[in-house]
């Protein structure tokens, strides 16, 4: 009884997480609407935590969080010093506060490690996880549509692009990045327990018409992304339906639960083994199946590329792209104003405000200097080290952090090269994949110091 309650109770954070997030997507321009409901979904994950710290009573702070909080403190400092009026809103404000979307996408990774352990322990709850997915997935089916047929009535007739957006993308585009995130990672879950513990054809079948509902709503997100503007969505959301699609196809065409579930990952046998291979096999067919359903649907759908902001409307230029490489000119100016320590302000101190440099590598050394680069980069590999030695022998559980491992790549690469270092996707994705603790109790301790003993 105790675990159906947490079941639901997650679900329920989830759920009304989903709902802020979409009708902050909905009412675009309109402030920070539903900010209770946000508000009941951080109470709701907290409260869950506090229950499994008095459960489990055995709390783990990683390494790498005592960095990670060494790196906020030294973006405190730098922010009180040198914009002191915008720390509130870098820090804890929904439009642009890292904190805050850390702890966000850290309170659905810890709370989500509790479903994982009783997922992968018993068919019961396995059966019970997939029920809540499939309830999930129909929500936000249903905030999707909601939110695309109010937009769609503002769109203009000669562009698919909303009447009046002055510039107001941006936030509403992070949020419908964050949503898909949410999305990718129960899919990816939810399609790798079920090849794992289900070898039925009617299971078969189940995670095949799922995926496929995953594909086409993400499609979905694509278009709603160019109808608010923002072609770093669009790419974000692609990003994420290529690595699903690679590793749909990794678990069901590769061996891959005979390579996974014998070893421990690592760098070395992620790139340079049997299981490097076929992972590459799977992208490669992944590359070749994701832009041939894409021109399908847009060939079948008769749909017209040039209203679109990617293809520059039809001018042939992509004006998010020329004026983010014009912008690349600023680095060296800004990055030369105090290299060691940097400025939050430099921008607007050199080259004018909002004049960064557009990526998230670059805009840590002009804004943060070498010391604010170094501590964030420390932070990184700390938490990339534990992400890989915290897998085991267990299929899944490897599976999944390889996954995290391969979205999280990619994000950063779109980040480093599109985004300014208050970024919050990028911020939920670092609560998301690397949560800052974990809970064991004694019998997984003892668990583990009797496979340390055996491995001596």
């Amino acid at each position: 009884m105790l675990v159906l309650a947490r079941f639901i109770l997650f679900f329920m954070m989830l759920s009304s997480l989903l709902v802020y997030l979409f009708t902050n997507i909905k009412l675009i321009g309109e402030g920070s609407p539903a900010l209770s409901v946000l508000a009941f979904s951080v109470l709701l994950g907290g409260f869950l935590i506090v229950l499994e710290i008095l459960l489990k009573q055995n709390v783990y702070i990683k390494k790498s969080f005592l960095f990670l909080i060494l790196f906020f403190t030294y973006f405190i400092v730098n922010v009180t010093l040198n914009r002191p009026n915008d720390l509130i809103a870098l820090l804890l404000a929904t439009t642009g506060g890292i904190i805050l979307f850390y702890i966000l996408g850290s309170l659905v990774s810890t709370n989500f490690l509790y479903i994982k352990e009783k997922v992968l322990n018993s068919n019961q709850f396995l059966n019970m996880f997939n029920f809540f997915y499939i309830t999930f997935a129909i929500l936000l089916l249903v905030l999707f549509l909601g939110t695309f047929m109010t937009l769609v009535t503002n769109v203009r007739e000669d562009l698919f692009l909303i009447d009046d957006l002055n510039g107001i993308y941006q936030r509403p585009g992070a949020f419908l990045v964050i949503s898909f995130f949410i999305y990718s990672f129960m899919t990816a879950f939810f399609l790798f327990i079920n090849k794992y513990a289900k070898k039925s054809k009617i299971s078969v079948l189940m995670t095949f018409v799922l995926f496929g509902f995953y594909c086409l709503l993400t499609i979905g997100g694509m278009l709603l992304s160019q109808m608010i503007g923002s072609n770093n969505t669009l790419v974000n959301l692609g990003g994420l339906l290529f690595a699903t699609t690679i590793f749909y196809i990794f678990i069901n065409f590769t061996k891959s639960e005979d390579l996974l579930s014998k070893m421990k990952l690592n760098i070395k046998k992620i790139f340079l083994s049997k299981l490097g291979s076929k992972l590459f096999g799977s992208i490669f067919v992944s590359l070749f199946v994701v832009p041939v359903v894409l021109v399908g649907l847009i060939n079948y759908f008769d749909i017209d590329l040039d209203q679109f902001r990617i293809f520059g409307f039809g001018t042939g230029e992509v004006s998010s792209v020329s004026s983010r490489l014009a912008l690349w000119g600023n680095f060296l100016i800004q990055f030369d104003y105090n290299p060691i320590f940097g400025n939050m302000a430099v921008d607007a101190l050199t080259t004018g405000e909002g004049t960064y440099t557009h990526s998230f590598i670059a805009t840590l050394l002009t804004h943060l200097g070498i010391v604010g680069f170094m501590l964030f980069f420390i932070y990184l590999f700390i938490a990339i080290k534990e992400k890989l030695k915290s897998s085991n022998n267990l299929y899944v559980n490897n599976l999944f952090a390889l996954y995290s491992l391969i979205v999280f790549a990619g994000i950063f690469a779109i980040a480093s090269f599109g985004t300014f270092i208050t970024w919050i996707p990028f911020w939920f994705l670092l609560g998301l994949i690397f949560p800052p603790i974990v809970f064991k109790n004694k019998k997984e301790l003892n668990f583990e110091k009797s496979n340390i003993n055996s491995t001596k």
